[in-house]
């Protein structure tokens, strides 16, 4: 009886074997937790807006000039901006061109590092006049979203982000360009 009690009860080096492999268990899983905690910080810490910078020509749709801002205090690195012209009216009305998620990029938004507080410009205009047959069609409403990809510090994957817009053409003819608020 007593060799069956002692072949139950567990041995010194058992014990510490158990909790040597709790503590790693352990370990392993706040250190999980933390590079969790620390990628979604990263990930979500950087902020980025687009916006109309003004209009080169009131009276033309793609006289408007588009940027992306960092308005984060960390730089952001292989940003690509593009825009997505998804719809354009034209006169007559309902003359619609759907344009579905036709994307473009241009050399000049493009950037190895945005630091922060630093803007970039992205040529839109230029991205609906490519998409319209004629330029000197009447077109009376526009939206677009611009599409930026970036890399934030420290991590290795790229975070992507749309900002949609959309334009409606006044009486007097002038060009209004608006954020639409995300969903």
């Amino acid at each position: 009886m007593d060799t069956k009690m002692q072949d139950s009860q567990p041995t010194a080096k058992k014990r510490l074997i158990r909790g040597l492999t709790r503590t790693i268990k352990w370990l392993v899983g706040m250190g999980l937790v933390a590079l969790i905690v620390a990628g979604f910080v990263l990930t979500n810490l950087p902020k980025i807006s687009a916006e109309v910078s003004g209009s080169l020509r009131s009276n033309d749709p793609m006289g408007a000039v588009f940027s992306v801002s960092n308005d984060g205090s960390r730089p952001v690195y292989d940003v690509n901006a593009g825009c997505e012209i998804i719809r354009v009216d034209e006169l007559p009305p309902g003359n619609r061109h759907f344009l579905g998620s036709t994307t473009f990029y241009f050399p000049e938004s493009r950037a190895e590092i945005l630091p922060p507080r630093h803007k970039m410009t992205v040529p839109c205009g230029r991205a609906i006049a490519t998409k319209l047959d004629n330029v000197e069609t009447s077109e009376v409403y526009a939206q677009m979203f611009i599409v930026v990809t970036y890399k934030p510090k420290g991590l290795w994957w790229h975070k992507s982000e749309k900002f949609p817009m959309e334009t409606e053409k006044t009486e007097n003819g002038t060009w209004i360009w608006k954020s639409i608020p995300k969903d």
